[in-house]
């Protein structure tokens, strides 16, 4: 490559840097927690926890807490629960993606990012309405939060992304 065209690229910013570092590993907390639930549940339905396995004590203390909270422990129910956990998990894929993107400054990564992150947001509502992150989330509603600031926090460094398919604008 050519001096001229070396010179012309800017440096990626460091908010850039912090906010994809964190994205990433929100992604990573996220993708294993929803993917854990996912088989957890799975290996609950089908009784495979081995004898004394301290996990199957975990999910049937949860699952006793989402009972008690009206949520349909049936096994109908618990393979819902399992179908929405796996639905989340694989939305975290374009995410980061999305996230990938804005990191080398391709414009259209935020399109990508905002739109994943409503579907991760909304799709939970529709199986299970608003009781979803306060029965299945760590922070509950706070997930929520997050995750809208960092659609905010992303989209105010939109105008140091460069253009929408090219890295080198």
């Amino acid at each position: 490559m050519s001096k001229t065209r070396d010179s012309k690229v800017k440096p990626i910013s460091k908010p850039i840097i912090i906010l994809a570092v964190l994205s990433v590993l929100g992604f990573m907390f996220s993708a294993v927690s929803d993917l854990s639930y996912f088989t957890g549940i799975e290996a609950f339905i089908n009784d495979a926890f081995e004898e004394g396995n301290p996990a199957k004590e975990v999910y049937a203390k949860n699952i006793q807490l989402w009972q008690d909270n009206g949520v349909d422990t049936s096994i109908g129910g618990l393979s819902q629960i399992r179908q929405l956990f796996l639905i989340i998990g694989i939305l975290n894929i374009p995410v980061l993606l999305g996230v990938a993107l804005m990191f080398f400054r391709v414009r259209i990564g935020f399109e990508l990012y905002a739109i994943s992150q409503a579907a991760y947001i909304i799709v939970p509502f529709y199986f299970f309405g608003f009781g979803f992150y306060s029965n299945f989330r760590v922070l509950g509603i706070g997930d929520l939060f997050i995750m809208i600031l960092f659609i905010v926090m992303w989209g105010i460094q939109r105008k140091n992304l460069g253009s929408k398919d090219s890295a080198n604008s």
